[in-house]
C-alpha cells in the first residue's frame, strides 16, 4: 500500500505538464517499489537472525542459512542507496539495525586489533602454529613442501595426509621438523603433525568416528607440556546431498564437537585445537567449541579469512553449478582454537600450494598462564 505522499505524487499537480505528470508518476511508481524491495530485503535478514538466535542449526536448511550467512549483508550498499532515493524513516531505521546487526556479528573482523590488544612482552613465549588440509588427492607433493617452508612456522597439524605427500615431508623437512608424528592414508582420513619442539602421540584418544583418527599428542614448548588435538569433522555436500544426508552431517558434527568439548573440559594445561572443522563461525557446532576454547581468527585475524574452496583440481571438494565451479574461498572452515592459557597476537592465511581445495591458516599464540 502507497503512503499518502506517494498516492499525491501520483495524482497529477494542474501546474504540471502532461510530460511532467507521466515523470512524477514514474518515480513514484519506481520509488514504492524500492521501498518494497528494502521491506522483502529486512524481512529476510531479521527473520533469519531471529531464527539464528533461537535455534542455531535445528533444521538443515538453517543450518544453510546459517553457513553462509555473510553474504546476507552484502546488499546493505545497495540497500543504502534506495534509503537515499525514497527518504523514508522505516527505511534509514531497517537500514541502521542491518548494519548494527552486522556490525555485532563480524565487525571485529575488520577493526584494527590495536584498539584492544597490547604487544607482546619480551620474555613472552611464542609459538607459530598453521593448521592445513591438503586434500588427501593431492599428486604435487613438492607444493606442499614448498608451502610449509614458506610459512616457517614451529607447529604444522595436517588433515588429509595422502602417503606421498607424507613420504616427501619426511624427506625434505627432517632438518627443519625433526619430530614427525604422521599416519597418511589414502583418500581423505591421514593426518599428521610436524613440529621444531619435541613432539609425540598421547596415550589417548577420542571415541567416536571422526574423518579419519583425530590425534592427541604432547608438545614440549618451554619447559610447559602442550596438549595438541587434532580432528577433522564430517562434511557437509551443500550440492549433491538430499535434506535427510545435510541433517545427519550435521547432526554428527554437533556430537563430534561435543565429544572434543568434553574432553577439553576434563583435560587441563595449555591446549591447541588445529582443525578442518567443515563449519563455519555462526554454526551450532562453532558456538558448542567456543564455550571451552577461543577461536584465534577472531582473537587476532582481520577480514573474512576464507579458507574454502580452492583449486578445482581432481578430488576437490569444490562444488560446480552445471559445469561452472562456485567463486573461490567463499567461507571459513579451518581454525585454530586454543585454551586459556594462549592469546593470539596474529591469525593469517597462510601459503597455498595451488591444489588444495584448502588455504593453510596460522597464528601466532603466546602462552601467558600455565595451570600448576
Amino acid at each position: 500500500m502507497l503512503s499518502r505522499n506517494h498516492a499525491r505524487a501520483m495524482r497529477p499537480n494542474q501546474h504540471e505538464t502532461p510530460q511532467e505528470t507521466h515523470h512524477s508518476r514514474a518515480r513514484a511508481w519506481i520509488a514504492a517499489r524500492l521501498i518494497t524491495l528494502a521491506r522483502v530485503y529486512f524481512t529476510w535478514l531479521f527473520g533469519w537472525a531471529i531464527l539464528h538466535a533461537l535455534f542455531g542449526d535445528r533444521w538443515w536448511w538453517l543450518f544453510l542459512l546459517n553457513t553462509f550467512a555473510v553474504y546476507l549483508f552484502f546488499p546493505l550498499p545497495l540497500v543504502f542507496l534506495i534509503a537515499l532515493s525514497v527518504r523514508r524513516r522505516e527505511t534509514w531505521a531497517g537500514l541502521g539495525i542491518a548494519l548494527a546487526l552486522g556490525a555485532c556479528l563480524y565487525g571485529e573482523l575488520f577493526l584494527p586489533r590495536f584498539l584492544w590488544q597490547s604487544g607482546n612482552p619480551l620474555d613472552s613465549p611464542t609459538l607459530t602454529v598453521m593448521s592445513y588440509n591438503v586434500l588427501g588427492f593431492n599428486e604435487h607433493p613438492e607444493a606442499v613442501v614448498a608451502a610449509i617452508r614458506t610459512a616457517d612456522v614451529d607447529l604444522v597439524v595436517l588433515q588429509e595426509l595422502n602417503p606421498w605427500v607424507a613420504a616427501a615431508i619426511q624427506q625434505d623437512l627432517a632438518d627443519e621438523y625433526p619430530y614427525q608424528v604422521l599416519d597418511p592414508q589414502e583418500g581423505v582420513t591421514g593426518a599428521g603433525a610436524i613440529s621444531r619442539y619435541p613432539l609425540h602421540p598421547a596415550d589417548e584418544t577420542l571415541p567416536g568416528q571422526w574423518v579419519g583418527n583425530p590425534q592427541i599428542l604432547t608438545l614440549e614448548f618451554v619447559d610447559t607440556s602442550v596438549t595438541v588435538l587434532s580432528f577433522h569433522t564430517y562434511a557437509t555436500n551443500f550440492v549433491l546431498s538430499a535434506p535427510e544426508a545435510i541433517e545427519w552431517t550435521v547432526r554428527e558434527r554437533e556430537r563430534q564437537t561435543q565429544t572434543a568439548v568434553d574432553y577439553i573440559t576434563a583435560h587441563s594445561g595449555p591446549l591447541i585445537v588445529p582443525v578442518d572443522f567443515n563449519a563455519g563461525d555462526q554454526s551450532t557446532a562453532w558456538a558448542l567449541i567456543t564455550q571451552v576454547l577461543t577461536d584465534s581468527w577472531r582473537e587476532a585475524g582481520w577480514g573474512l579469512g576464507h579458507t574454502f574452496p580452492g583449486a578445482d583440481s581432481p578430488g576437490s571438494s569444490r562444488y560446480s553449478l552445471g559445469p561452472i565451479p562456485v567463486p573461490m574461498w567463499m567461507l571459513r572452515i579451518d581454525y585454530i582454537f586454543h585454551s586459556h592459557h594462549w592469546r593470539a597476537t596474529s591469525a593469517q592465511i597462510g601459503p597455498w600450494d595451488g591444489v588444495s581445495d584448502h588455504r593453510p591458516v596460522i597464528a601466532e599464540l603466546v602462552l601467558t598462564a600455565v595451570d600448576p
